[in-house]
């Protein structure tokens, strides 16, 4: 082992001082693809021995409150990077499957986080048979997934792997989740001193579906404010957002700020406070048909966040709700009718099915895409969901340039694209899974 050791530091001290400009492309992916399985390899072996330190008893041996105080001592590492690592360690140690998959380097730190993640949220009297099965399921999630889309798709497990169990867990886990949010809302506007003033707060996720309803459309990039004072105190804040046509130069924050501002100016400006009988925004809730038809069962958002069966009746009674009815299958039901350009019910049912930029790997959010038309417009291609998709302003330049990406509605009624085949001689359809939540 000691041999093996020495022999590891200096093929590493060899690869991390090797010049990397002679290789070519092909060989610089290369390096960069064995070099990053050798770093999980190595990861793998790292978390053998903090089970191994653990299981003798070692940090206690050395007078440390705990295991993962005494290896933040000994690598000079955060706490949370220290939890981490004895969580990942102890969930080898009981799923030998997932051992060897880390080992091997086909699942990764990151992914390795985001099952431990998920599978530590699974309620403590879960059948150790239900919990192996989701554990193995996330496994098989890790091919096509990253780690922010695994810990997404984690938050849905038990659903996949016990669905009798799951509803009735999910609305009371749901639940105690709205009231601890509730509870911790806050917002606070403190004077600096200096002519500024700081905006602290906490939202629960209906109250942020319902503020991120009403600025979301004036946050996007290249947007104006609606409202700006011309010659005012605020004539200068007016040409900075490039009002009068010029480029917009506000950072996303400042885009958020003056969203913010401008929709306070307008209830304002219009007499639609609550007091003066205004309507509430807009918001969009996503269920399925039989939960709508059975009243049971809750929703999302269209920030998407859940809600529970409780919370989707009190919104309908307080909010302006457009519900979007899906069957078992995900396919829209009844969406209003459709027009021409995708506006109105039609673009509504589109950001309820494709959620954001349906290009592989953009995390781009609906509200910041276009409807693009598969078959053009102009070339006798119709304006209806089997035709368009949502598409970033940057892909949506990309699949109307000759680079090689098709794109296709599959058969269950969502977008998939086809690589070029200098990407994948293959030409494997791909999909964008960062934004599905069904």
């Amino acid at each position: 082992m000691q041999d093996a050791l020495r022999e590891l530091t200096s093929v590493a001290a060899e690869a991390a001082a090797a010049s990397m400009w002679p290789l070519s492309e092909e060989e610089l992916l290369t390096f960069i693809d064995r070099v990053h399985t050798a770093q999980q390899m190595l990861h793998a072996a790292m978390l053998h021995a903090v089970r191994e330190v653990e299981g003798r008893a070692i940090p206690a041996k050395h007078q440390a409150t705990s295991p993962q105080v005494w290896l933040r001592g000994r690598l000079r590492i955060g706490i949370g990077s220290a939890l981490r690592m004895l969580a990942q360690a102890r969930l080898l140690d009981t799923v030998p499957e997932l051992d060897a998959a880390v080992t091997a380097g086909r699942i990764n730190a990151e992914q390795l986080d985001s099952i431990v993640k998920a599978v530590g949220d699974l309620p403590s009297d879960l059948e150790p048979d239900v919990r192996n099965k989701a554990t193995t399921t996330l496994m098989s999630w890790t091919s096509h997934l990253d780690p922010i889309e695994l810990r997404k798709a984690g938050k849905r497990i038990q659903m996949h792997v016990a669905p009798d169990l799951d509803d009735a867990a999910e609305e009371e886990r749901l639940r105690r989740a709205e009231r601890a949010a509730y509870e911790q809302r806050f917002l606070t506007l403190s004077p600096i001193g200096d002519g500024r003033v700081r905006v602290r707060g906490i939202l629960d996720a209906r109250a942020a579906a319902t503020v991120t309803a009403a600025i979301d459309p004036l946050c996007r990039p290249g947007t104006a404010p609606p409202i700006a004072d011309r010659g005012g105190p605020n004539a200068e804040r007016a040409d900075a957002t490039g009002i009068d046509g010029g480029e917009d130069l506000r950072t996303p924050g400042q885009r958020r700020a003056d969203a913010l501002v401008d929709v306070s100016r307008l209830l304002l400006a219009g007499g639609l406070l609550p007091d003066n009988g205004g309507d509430r925004p807009q918001l969009v809730i996503t269920a399925s048909y039989d939960v709508l038809r059975q009243r049971l069962g809750g929703g999302t958002t269209d920030t998407g966040e859940p809600v529970s069966a409780a919370a989707v009746r009190q919104m309908a009674c307080d909010a302006r709700i457009l519900p979007l009815v899906f069957g078992g299958d995900s396919q829209i039901l009844d969406a209003g009718r459709s027009r021409r350009l995708v506006t109105g019910p039609l673009r509504r049912a589109l950001n309820a099915r494709d959620r954001g930029c349906t290009f592989p790997g953009c995390d781009r959010p609906a509200g910041w895409c276009d409807a693009h038309h598969i078959v053009p417009w102009t070339d006798g291609g119709t304006t209806d969901l089997t035709n368009v998709a949502l598409l970033c302003e940057h892909h949506h330049r990309a699949v109307h340039d000759v680079n090689g990406w098709q794109v296709r509605i599959g058969a269950d009624g969502h977008p998939e694209f086809m690589p070029p085949a200098w990407i994948d001689p293959e030409q494997v359809p791909r999909r964008n899974p960062y934004h599905r939540r069904t």
